[in-house]
């Protein structure tokens, strides 16, 4: 692409396709794409989302770098490319088809390992799975169920939660503050007292 395609291909990726979300300092965007997806697994795949739930294997531990680099991290070059060519032209959705995909191929294997087999399982074994290239991935990945409509009532979902904690947040702050200055106040009687005491 000449230069100035690219960038404008650049800034669409960023501000119409979530991407600048995915990567601004809270990391909101990337919170919420774990809490949908994590509920596509438990509705999808429950059997291996008690396991992972079990095993305290967050979703957060091998999906964010999916999320992140399109898969670019993780899988052979040829399939992670044909994964971010989908991507441009239909958006994330593809990233949740596609992992929920992986996660279907490897159950088995999956529920039979700890947390420590599973992080290398996902490491070392599954990227091999693909060195054929992509054909395998790309169709199981459209023989997944993905509900447009149920993944934006997850998003409220999520913003109501996460609003929620920041209200407690603030909540706790007040009370902490209030609790100091009550201490403050404590401290301070008891002296004023017991230089009254010692005057007398």
């Amino acid at each position: 692409m000449p230069e100035e395609e690219a960038f404008c291909v650049f800034v669409k990726l960023m501000q119409d396709y979530r991407l600048r979300e995915l990567f601004k300092p809270s990391m909101a965007e990337l919170g919420l794409c774990m809490y949908q997806f994590e509920c596509m697994i438990q509705e999808q795949l429950p059997e291996l989302h008690v396991h992972f739930q079990a095993q305290s294997f967050h979703t957060s531990m091998y999906a964010s770098s999916w999320f992140l680099t399109i898969f670019l991290t993780s899988f052979p070059l040829p399939v992670a490319t044909r994964i971010f060519d989908i991507f441009m032209s239909e958006g994330l959705e593809i990233v949740f088809r596609a992992g929920l995909a992986v996660l279907q191929m490897n159950q088995a294997e999956l529920m039979q390992l700890d947390m420590e087999g599973m992080l290398q399982h996902f490491q070392k074994v599954i990227p091999h799975q693909f060195d054929g290239g992509p054909e395998k991935l790309i169709q199981a990945a459209y023989q997944v169920k993905y509900n447009a409509k149920k993944m934006k009532k997850l998003e409220k979902e999520y913003t109501t939660i996460k609003t929620k904690e920041m209200e407690e947040q603030v909540e706790i702050k007040r009370l902490r503050t209030e609790n100091r200055l009550l201490k403050q106040r404590i401290e301070t009687l008891e002296k004023v007292s017991y230089l009254k005491l010692s005057t007398h």
